[in-house]
């Protein structure tokens, strides 16, 4: 073999190995990135269902602040930039309860807090059909 020929065989052999290596490195990123993508989107689901699990919560506070029978009105109090919410009879339509902003707030807080302890307790149970 020439020297010409023992070149082009080299450069070869090296063009080979570059691409096996590229090939490999590519491999490598694209991995990386579907694993970085699933550990993204297993957090996103973790972040979901913390947020359904607050929301029912918070649900189950306001219900029980406003009692049975009842549903939460949220209004812009005149004159101001504060809101009322109101506890309105489902049946009559009759205020059965009326809190300022900061009290209502105070009020869900508390009530959170105990159906937070209830839940803990396992007296809340999820209603399955």
């Amino acid at each position: 073999m020439n020297a010409l020929s023992q070149a082009s065989a080299a450069q070869a052999g090296a063009n080979s190995e570059f691409e096996r290596s590229g090939h490999a490195r590519r491999q490598a990123l694209e991995e990386s990135r579907r694993s970085v993508t699933e550990r993204e989107l297993a957090r996103a689901d973790q972040s979901k269902a913390r947020s359904a699990e607050q929301l029912a919560e918070l649900r189950e506070a306001v219900a029980r602040a406003v009692g049975a029978n009842t549903r939460l009105s949220i209004a812009r109090a005149e004159n101001s930039l504060e809101f009322i919410y109101r506890a309105i009879d489902i049946d009559t339509g009759e205020i059965v309860n009326e809190w300022p902003q900061d009290v209502f707030i105070e009020l869900i807080r508390g009530v959170r807090e105990d159906v937070r302890t209830d839940v803990d307790a396992g007296l809340i149970l999820d209603n399955v059909a």
